[in-house]
């Protein structure tokens, strides 16, 4: 039944047959969510493009089970999952001249991969050293669950939490990321660890260049993130007119995401709730915000915070200073502490506490508050975050 499915659905999609929305959109999105892209040419159009570098062949590979990528290492040092990258950019989010935006450690046959990731660095790079201003940093694929809901909080709940000069004097400054468009639209940015991203079709774009080098509407390089020569002269999938990825099947794998719900949190704990108020926590990872039809409870505010030296992300983006984080929901943390995922952008927490110890910056003073908590009262709040 399954290949059943599938055939049925490559027709669709090579013919075009129907924009994303519906049910069979989504079934049709969560299969190209999965699939497996190969490189070009292939005997099948609707699967080629791949490459020549990339990091994964499937979004899945990355977000399996739509939960956060693991962050165990081998014994070599090595993250022994793909959703671990390496980013790379200077202090302004301009990426590296040779080695762009983000370290590929996959390659197409007949190509040779950039380098390899071991011990949180990139090594044996094939076209010498990373340029002098580059700086570099891990990232950890997040989890994908609840995405549409947070596309349905209003754009004026979120610039109202927003304090970009602090005028309350509480220390905290939150501030909106502003996306420009190649129409010079600003939009207001919700999505990314650095609310890069304006919604899920551009956030997933993205991710189909610098993670599985395929053109799209939005990033038309057929090479990906690859900026050599050898990438641009190698057998690509597509035209310029015509990406890899055509937009009505990138939409239709948002419409999949957005319709994934939130996870739902395994235990409750009043006490801890009250002092993740209290301690200032629940300052910048607001409990609920609002929608259409009610609230939701995310636990961020979607806002950029300066978390201080000891979250320096090394590589940034454009216009994000490398302290600068948006506020991580935190719905299914539960989830991810029970696969042994790791926190923060990097991985590098095993647990809430961690994740707490290296909250500075606009953290700082909700920090403090925590670790002048008697015990048991630090552990009612840290009860109440690991059961969302």
């Amino acid at each position: 039944m399954k290949r059943l499915f599938l055939a049925t659905a490559a027709v669709l999609i090579a013919s075009g047959a129907f924009a994303a929305g519906g049910d069979l959109s989504r079934a049709i999105g969560k299969a190209l969510f999965e699939r497996a892209w190969v490189p070009a040419p292939s005997s099948t159009l609707a699967n080629d493009g791949l490459g020549p570098l990339f990091n994964a062949r499937a979004c899945s590979a990355c977000h399996v089970g739509l939960d956060r990528s693991p962050s165990a290492k081998d014994e070599k040092g090595e993250f022994t999952h793909q959703g671990m990258v390496l980013k790379l950019s200077d202090a302004q989010g301009a990426g590296d001249p040779v080695y762009g935006l983000q370290l590929q450690t996959s390659a197409a046959p007949g190509f040779v991969p950039e380098g390899r990731l071991v011990a949180s660095l990139a090594q044996d790079l094939n076209a010498g050293p990373l340029a002098p201003s580059t700086r570099s940093g891990i990232r950890s694929a997040p989890a994908l669950r609840g995405l549409g809901r947070l596309t349905e909080v209003p754009d004026e709940a979120i610039l109202a939490k927003a304090d970009p000069d602090d005028k309350d004097g509480d220390g905290i400054s939150g501030r909106v990321n502003w996306i420009t468009d190649k129409n010079g639209e600003k939009r207001l940015g919700r999505f990314g660890l650095k609310a890069s991203g304006a919604n899920l079709i551009e956030q997933s774009e993205v991710a189909f260049s610098l993670d599985l080098g395929m053109s799209s509407k939005l990033l038309t390089a057929r090479e990906g993130d690859c900026l050599t020569d050898i990438c641009r002269n190698a057998p690509h999938g597509g035209t310029v007119d015509d990406p890899e990825i055509r937009h009505d099947l990138v939409a239709m794998i948002a419409d999949y995401l957005s319709a994934v719900p939130p996870p739902a949190p395994v235990s409750t704990d009043p006490k801890g709730a009250r002092l993740f108020a209290s301690t200032g926590c629940a300052s910048c990872h607001t409990p609920s915000l609002p929608v259409m039809n009610g609230t939701i409870a995310p636990h961020t505010d979607l806002l950029l915070h300066d978390l201080g030296a000891e979250l320096d992300g090394g590589a940034t983006e454009p216009g994000v200073a490398a302290t600068e984080w948006r506020t991580a929901p935190l719905w299914g943390l539960s989830r991810a502490l029970s696969a042994k995922a790791g926190l923060l952008h990097d991985g590098r927490a095993a647990s809430v506490a961690d994740a707490v110890a290296l909250h500075g910056g606009e953290g700082a003073q909700a920090r403090s508050r925590f670790g002048e908590l008697p015990p048991e009262d630090q552990a009612a709040l840290l009860r109440y975050v690991e059961g969302l």
